[in-house]
């Protein structure tokens, strides 16, 4: 079993396209990565290399993980915060895909970004999950966090942890 975390590359559209494909009654997660926001496949990948750079919103980085050929999940990390994801969204979102989940990808994924942030000196990485998202909390929690106050956007309450990212 090979088990790779990296950047999305050109060739692999048709393992990327299979994963889409399995999420497919669902909300793609994280949402940087939805098809439906491109042109093209390789618009997607020039985007996502471009966004550790960008200037308007706030630079991030999206890295997949593979294993065995198939993508199992992704991860999105925002390199600082600005005023709207100190409140909403934080420095880290994962998904996996729906018929790998409950093997512990997501753990590994937030590892993952927690020492990517680790690397370029952030030292509490903020995490959100919706209140209803039971599994994302289990995982968010077995980083030991610091939970934070709670806050309600459009009717749904958003539990907000501080992880210490020298795990």
């Amino acid at each position: 079993m090979t088990v790779e975390i990296r950047e999305l590359e050109l060739t692999d559209e048709f393992i990327f396209n299979a994963y889409i494909k399995s999420w497919e009654t669902e909300q793609i997660i994280p949402t940087a990565i939805n098809p439906k926001r491109y042109t093209s496949y390789s618009e997607l990948v020039s985007e996502l290399k471009q966004r550790t750079l960008n200037k308007e919103w706030v630079p991030n980085t999206t890295l997949f993980l593979f294993n065995n050929e198939k993508i199992i999940g992704s991860v999105n990390i925002r390199h600082h915060l600005n005023e709207h994801l100190k409140r909403i969204g934080g420095h880290i979102g994962y998904g996996v895909r729906p018929d790998y989940r409950g093997h512990g990808y997501a753990k590994k994924l937030l590892k993952a970004g927690l020492e990517f942030l680790n690397q370029r000196d952030v030292v509490d990485a903020l995490v959100t999950c919706d209140k209803s998202n039971i599994a994302s909390a289990k995982t968010i929690l077995a980083f030991h966090p610091k939970e934070l106050e709670s806050v309600v956007i459009d009717g749904k309450t958003l539990r907000r942890f501080l992880v210490s990212t020298d795990q």
